[in-house]
């Protein structure tokens, strides 16, 4: 059973999906937690003091969300994506909805003020290294440049511009040119055109 301070952390969940609620809600109490009520006048549990526990998608969607409080998101195992934009839209902690045995310690972590991802994200979640020729192509896409353009600009085959766009893709977790433009054009949410950068 995860070890609590005297006072354990207030907790607050905004979960829709009503199995996934009902499963986050029990592993709470497994651990001696009671959420909190739904919360009033859409506040969504975000004043100080209170940890959120919500779905990516709460974080990600319309309006940004007051970070007077603090965000668990529960995203599932084989999302990477999902996480990595949580954890952009200001999420404290990632939990896979597949092993909500780490939820407890996790509310505990971010509730210290830690930042807690599961370890496989590590590297989906920190900034991806391309490679010289991947960082020329995506500074062409990000330009406006068709891949015939960037062929000619580069003096390469259109095909091999494809080759290297498909695993700069793979590797900014994106699938698309719109995609990957506003992954690096997005300072604050996103890499930033520092990713881009051409170090040699």
């Amino acid at each position: 059973m995860t070890e609590f301070p005297a006072a354990p952390p207030e907790v607050r969940v905004q979960i829709k999906d009503a199995p996934l609620r009902f499963e986050v809600e029990q592993s709470l109490a497994r651990a001696g937690l009671a959420p909190l009520p739904a919360g009033g006048r859409g506040d969504g549990g975000q004043r100080a003091g209170v940890v959120l526990v919500c779905e990516a998608s709460y974080l990600t969607r319309g309006a940004p969300r007051s970070r007077g409080g603090t965000c668990i998101a529960v995203v599932p195992e084989a999302d990477s994506d999902e996480a990595r934009r949580a954890l952009a839209a200001g999420a404290a902690g990632i939990v896979f909805a597949e092993n909500l045995d780490a939820l407890a310690p996790t509310v505990a972590a971010v509730a210290a003020g830690q930042l807690v991802i599961p370890g496989a994200l590590r590297t989906a979640v920190t900034k991806p290294v391309l490679t010289t020729r991947e960082k020329q192509i995506l500074a062409l896409v990000v330009m406006g440049f068709s891949n015939r353009e960037i062929a000619d600009q580069l003096f390469l085959a259109e095909s091999t511009v494809k080759s290297h766009l498909f695993s700069a893709f793979r590797r900014l977790g994106v699938r698309s040119r719109k995609e990957a433009t506003a992954l690096i054009l997005d300072s604050e949410k996103g890499l930033g055109r520092g990713i881009l950068a051409i170090t040699q």
